[in-house]
């Protein structure tokens, strides 16, 4: 029971208060890596699918700059989750950590990209309104 606080705890110091992963728990360190992997699954289900409703209402030139700002965004947020998880490099909790930090920041992500679907009048830079 304290090992799975203390894991637990851990999680929570490791990813902050707004990770997904802090409602994870289980009695091995594969149950929380098992549990963080699926949080970080269905939060690119859920990216994926903003992306996508999002791409199919713009025009051809604010596609182009989404699909580029996209790719680079992936590159950004694996690279700052690789850095995240390198505290914890060859141990156990590697995977939890990165997977946490994939499925906070994809979270992120997906708000605003959701974000850009409901544009309020007279905001100029919403990408939901661009036509061309």
């Amino acid at each position: 029971m304290v090992r799975a606080f203390v894991a637990a705890a851990a999680i929570g110091l490791a990813l902050g208060p707004a990770s997904p992963a802090a409602a994870c728990s289980g009695p091995t360190q594969a149950d929380l890596d098992a549990c963080t992997a699926a949080d970080f699954k269905r939060a690119d289900t859920a990216m994926n699918a903003a992306y996508a409703k999002l791409l199919k209402g713009i025009g051809p030139k604010a596609q182009q700059g989404l699909k580029e700002a996209q790719r680079a965004w992936l590159l950004y947020r694996d690279r700052s989750c690789d850095l995240e998880a390198s505290g914890a490099e060859g141990g156990s909790a590697q995977p939890m950590v990165r997977a946490g930090c994939l499925a906070a920041l994809t979270g992120d992500r997906t708000r605003r990209l959701n974000g850009y679907l409901s544009c309020q009048e007279g905001d100029l830079s919403c990408v939901g309104r661009l036509t061309e």
